[in-house]
Parts: C-alpha cells; structure tokens; sequence
C-alpha cells in the first residue's frame, strides 16, 4: 500500500484544530478563513482515507484515528519549529522582522524607545502584540517577549532572558468608591494582604489599563503597578513588589543579532525607569 501523499500546511490545520476546538477558533489562529481550514481538513482525510473528526457531536472532536495520529504530528510540529528557529537564529542580518510581545502598558511605556530603536534600524521591521498571554515562542508565535511574573518566581525554564526590573504595586481608589475590588482575576490570591480583605470582587478586568480606567471612574479599588496609577490615583496602601519584569527568548534565538539589538534596547529603557517602576 501506497503511504499517503500529505500536505504539510493540512496537517498543521489539523493539529490547530484539534487545539482550538472549532473551525472559526482555528481559522484565527491560523491566519485564514472558516472555509479554509474546512477544506484543509477534508484534503487531509482524503489523503489519509478515513475520518479524523467527530461528525455527531458539537465542536472538533477528534476520533481515536485522529487522536493517533495528533500524537505523532506534534512531533513534527516540534521538529518543524526547531528547525524554524534555527533557520532564524541563524539570518544574522540586521535587518528583517522582529515579532515582540507585551502588554498594553509596557507598550505605550516604551514607545519612545520602540521609536528611537526603529529609527536608528531602519531596515528592521517591527510587530508589537499586545497581548497578556504568553505567546509560544517555541512555535516562533513571537521572537521577544516582555513579561512580568510574580516577584519571587522565575519565568518558564525553557525560556532565556534578562531580569529587567522590579515592578511594585499598591492599592488604589477613591475614598467613596472603597466597597470592592476591581480585579485583574475572578479569583485574586493577594485581597487579604490589604488593608480591605473584606471587600467583594465586583469587576473582573484583565488589562491593566483597563483596570485603572475603571478605577479612575470610582468603580471600586485595584491594585495597581505604582507607574501606571500615581499620575491619576490617590494610594491606598503602602507599595509592595509585585512583579519582576524580564525580557524573554527561546534559547535557540539568544545570539540572533537583531533580535540581541532590541533586546538590550527594550532592557535599557526598562531600567531607565526603574526608579519608577519600583514605586
């Protein structure tokens, strides 16, 4: 018998598929349509002449074929991002992409130093996402990443990265508006180390800026990093570390020049305000 004749993007859009549960889910991740990632689907079972999904139950669910053969995709996806990296790792030109991700907040507080960074290399192009997830850099989802993770913590071992700075928080909030919390999380670990333990989460709002906007309206109080908050709020408790501030890499990337360039931009400018950032 033959082996099947299979299309490497058809079986990635499986494998995306499998993760994202549904085809609209899938087509966002995959940069393309709905109808797409559909037909990528039926070309690969074609090719491998049986069903790999579920047809009487709602979503992507694969059958046990489909779960036989995921197993052994990811281990091509794997192989086939290694071998991305190094391709990347190894274009030691200074110019071409940089794909970096951060929040929204560190985002608009190095503006000015993406800025100077994109008009001294002009000829390296630059995609800021804004995003508080970390973006698989592994899978080249992003060549940097500007995280934050709690103080006392270390990022994910299979990442390398600088320490960039300390970021401390506080509580803050209108006097009036002190009868709840305007949290980052339905379920916030550090409430009972405040000085209002007792208060209730009434707002769930990830964003940081988002957080402070609603805070500034008297929705309730945040805890919120030093920075971004003393311009607009009144403290309400004394500042604490809250999160250590790294810039981050897959290993296979850390000597890429470009990528080594705005890294030690990016580090420099965070530590430029490190004053600031500790509160």
């Amino acid at each position: 018998m033959e082996p099947p004749n299979l299309n490497w993007e058809d079986v990635h859009a499986f494998s995306v598929a499998v993760r994202s549960r549904s085809y609209r889910e899938a087509a966002q991740a995959l940069g393309t349509t709905h109808p797409t990632v559909r037909r990528r689907l039926a070309s690969l079972e074609a090719a491998v002449g049986f069903p790999l999904f579920q047809r009487d139950t709602p979503g992507l669910q694969p059958t046990l074929q489909g779960q036989a053969l995921l197993l052994a995709v990811q281990g091509v996806e794997g192989a086939m991002s290694g071998f991305a990296r190094q391709a990347r790792a190894a274009d030691d030109r200074l110019r071409g992409p940089i794909r970096a991700t951060m929040s929204y907040s560190v985002a608009v507080g190095l503006a000015p130093a993406i800025r100077a960074f994109s008009r001294r290399w002009p000829d390296i192009t630059m995609t800021i996402d804004t995003t508080t997830e970390f973006a698989n850099l592994g899978a080249l989802a992003a060549d940097v990443a500007i995280r934050g993770v709690p103080s006392g913590t270390q990022p994910d071992a299979s990442l390398a990265g600088r320490r960039a700075a300390t970021v401390s928080v506080a509580v803050y909030g209108a006097e009036a508006s002190a009868d709840c919390w305007i949290a980052s999380s339905s379920e916030p670990d550090w409430h009972s180390r405040t000085p209002f333990p007792e208060l209730p989460v009434r707002l769930v709002i990830p964003e940081v800026a988002l957080r402070l906007e609603a805070c500034r309206l008297g929705m309730g109080l945040a805890v919120l990093p030093c920075v971004v908050a003393d311009p607009h709020l009144p403290r309400r408790s004394g500042p604490e570390p809250g999160l250590e501030l790294w810039v981050l890499v897959h290993p296979d990337m850390r000597r890429n020049p470009r990528l080594k360039l705005f890294r030690d931009a990016m580090v420099e400018a965070i530590r430029e305000r490190s004053d600031a950032l500790s509160g």
